[in-house]
C-alpha cells in the first residue's frame, strides 16, 4: 500500500507552516509597523485557499484507500451532499466526528472557491453567512483566522482517521481545540527566548567567516589539499574523500600556526561562549544530554517501525493532538512497535524540539571543522561540544526522515565530522 506521506501532501503542508510562521514573523517583529486588520484579513485569504486546497489534496489522495474518503467522490453531486455523505461515512464505521467542523468546513469550501474565481454564488453567501463567517472577503479577523485554523486541524485529524479501520465504535465526541497561542502571540516585545535566533545567525556568520580563509589556505600551494594527486585522481575520489584531505590539510595549517588562522582565535572563543549560551538559555530548557540519548535509542532502534503511516502526523500537530490521534488508533499498530506509548511520545516529540532549535548543523561544522583548525590546543575542548551536538543533530535528522519520509536516517554525514577527529589526532 502506498504510504500516506506524499508530494503534494508534504508541499502543503509547508505552505501552511511558513503562513504561520510569516504571519507571526510580520506581527512579532519590533521594527515592522503593519495595519493588523489588513494583514489578518489577508492571511486569512491565504491560509483558508492554501489549507482547503491541502485538506481536498488529501483526501483525494488516500480516497482508493478508504470507504470513508471515497463517499466523498463517489458520486456527482452538490458540494453540500459530498460533506454530508462524508460525515455519514464516518458515522456509519463509528467514528464520532463533530458534525459542526463538516458545517464550517462547507463554509470554508465555499469561501475557498469564492476566493479563487473572484465571485460569490447566492446560496453558498448564505451559508457563509450561516456559519458566522464574512460575506466581505476583506472582512476577515484574528478570530476568523483562528477558527478557520481549529477547523481545517479537526478536518485533517479525521482525514488521517478515515485510513484506519476501528474496532469499536465510540461515543466520545472527537474535536480538537484550537491552539490559541499560534494565533495570538501578536505582540512586538523580544523575548529572552527569541535571543536564539540571534546567536544561532551569528554562529551562522563566524562559520562562514572561517571558512572563507580556511578555503584559501587550502587552495595555495603551501597547503593544497590534492598535493601529489593529477586531476585524473582527483576527479576520481568520492566526496567524502575530498573533504577529509581539505580538512586534514588545513588542520595542517592550524597546526603551523597559520596567520590567516591564528588571527581567528579571539572569533574561536566568541563562537563557543556564543554557543554554550545557546544550549544553556534554549535547547536545556526542553532538551538534556540525556532526554536526548533517550530518545535516540528510540528513534534509531533497528527495530522501530519507521515505516508506520502514523508517524507523519507528529510533524503536522503538537503532541496533545498526536496524543489522542494515537490513542484512538494505538490497538491497530501496537504489535509493530516495541514501546509503550508514552516513550513514543517522548522520543517524537523530543524529536520535534530537536529540529525546531537546530536549523541546520553549523554547531557541528563548527566544533569539527571550523575552531579545531584555528586552534589546535583546544580540541579536547571542542570534543566535548561536539559530540553532544552531534546527538542532537542525530536526532533532529532521525526525527526528520521518519515523520517526512517514513525512512531510517543514514548518518554519513554526520558521521564523517566525528570521524575527522580521529584523523586530527594522527597529525
Amino acid at each position: 500500500m502506498e504510504p500516506l506521506n506524499d508530494e503534494f501532501i508534504d508541499a502543503y503542508s509547508d505552505d501552511l507552516i511558513y503562513i504561520l510562521e510569516a504571519r507571526r514573523a510580520l506581527f512579532t517583529h519590533p521594527l515592522m509597523s503593519v495595519s493588523e486588520k489588513i494583514a489578518d484579513a489577508s492571511f486569512s485569504r491565504l491560509y483558508l485557499v492554501t489549507a482547503v486546497s491541502g485538506v481536498e489534496i488529501a483526501m483525494k489522495k488516500w480516497s482508493h484507500r478508504s470507504v470513508i474518503l471515497n463517499s466523498y467522490f463517489s458520486e456527482k453531486s452538490t458540494m453540500e451532499e459530498r460533506i454530508n455523505a462524508l460525515y455519514s461515512a464516518f458515522q456509519r464505521v463509528g467514528i464520532n466526528v463533530d458534525v459542526e467542523i463538516f458545517k464550517d468546513y462547507l463554509a470554508l469550501r465555499y469561501l475557498r472557491d469564492t476566493i479563487l474565481n473572484g465571485e460569490w454564488k447566492e446560496d453558498e453567501k448564505a451559508w457563509v453567512r450561516e456559519r458566522n463567517f464574512p460575506t466581505d472577503i476583506r472582512e476577515f479577523t484574528k478570530e476568523h483566522f483562528a477558527r478557520i485554523h481549529e477547523i481545517v486541524e479537526n478536518m485533517m485529524h479525521y482525514v488521517f482517521l478515515a485510513n484506519f479501520p476501528v474496532k469499536e465504535k465510540s461515543e466520545k465526541l472527537i474535536r480538537l481545540e484550537g491552539e490559541k497561542s499560534k494565533i495570538d502571540d501578536t505582540t512586538k516585545i523580544l523575548k529572552v527566548s527569541e535571543l536564539y535566533r540571534i546567536i544561532w545567525r551569528n554562529l551562522e556568520v563566524i562559520d562562514n567567516y572561517i571558512y572563507q580563509d580556511i578555503l584559501k589556505i587550502v587552495t595555495s600551494s603551501e597547503y593544497y589539499w590534492a598535493t601529489g594527486l593529477s586531476q585524473e585522481q582527483i576527479e576520481s575520489l568520492e566526496d567524502d574523500e575530498k573533504i577529509r584531505l581539505f580538512y586534514l590539510s588545513a588542520y595542517r595549517a592550524g597546526k603551523d600556526n597559520h596567520p590567516l588562522l591564528v588571527k581567528h582565535r579571539s572569533l574561536a572563543d566568541e563562537a563557543f561562549v556564543f554557543w554554550q549560551k545557546y544550549w544553556d538559555w534554549v535547547v536545556s530548557r526542553g532538551l538534556s544530554e540525556g532526554k536526548i540519548k533517550q530518545a535516540l535509542q528510540v528513534l534509531r532502534d533497528p527495530n522501530f517501525p519507521v515505516g508506520l503511516e502514523i508517524w507523519p502526523m507528529a510533524g503536522f500537530t503538537d503532541r496533545n493532538k498526536f496524543e489522542i490521534l494515537l490513542n484512538e488508533v494505538w490497538e491497530n499498530i501496537k504489535e509493530k512497535i516495541p514501546f509503550n506509548k508514552e516513550i513514543i511520545l517522548e522520543a517524537l516529540f523530543a524529536g520535534k524540539l530537536a529540529y525546531d532549535l537546530f536549523p541546520n548543523s553549523t554547531p557541528l561544522t563548527l566544533f569539527t571543522m571550523r575552531l579545531p583548525i584555528v586552534n589546535p590546543q583546544n580540541i579536547a575542548l571542542y570534543w566535548q561540544e561536539a559530540q553532544r551536538v552531534y546527538d542532537a543533530l542525530m536526532l533532529k535528522n532521525s526525527w526528520y526522515e521518519c515523520v517526512e519520509r517514513n525512512e531510517r536516517y543514514k548518518s554519513q554525514k554526520l558521521d564523517l565530522c566525528i570521524k575527522l577527529y580521529e584523523e586530527y589526532q594522527k597529525i
